[in-house]
């Protein structure tokens, strides 16, 4: 349920990042096709390059993983010079 709730979480923030103005496009690790753009690295640095923001969840679609985990992994599938998480759990 954890892993469905970060992709409800970035599918708000895909919007709310347009209706701030600024393009952006989210991807889901859990293959959810209908609701979210299945994450592939190929697309996602697509995205990047045309200015987009781009939004992942789902962690990395494999049990055990954090999400930690998982962001540290793409931003270095993405060759991204920053990771920011915004959490309330102590010492993350």
């Amino acid at each position: 349920m954890g892993m469905l709730a970060t992709v409800i979480n970035a599918l708000a923030l895909e919007r709310a990042i347009e209706a701030a103005g600024a393009p952006a496009r989210a991807f889901s690790a859990l293959d959810m096709p209908t609701v979210c753009q299945p994450y592939a690295r190929q697309p996602a640095i697509k995205d990047l390059s045309e200015g987009r923001i781009v939004v992942l969840a789902g962690g990395t679609g494999n049990p055990y993983f954090t999400t930690d985990t998982a962001a540290a992994l793409r931003a270095a599938e993405l060759n991204c010079q920053a990771i920011f998480k915004a959490t309330d759990v102590e010492g993350i």
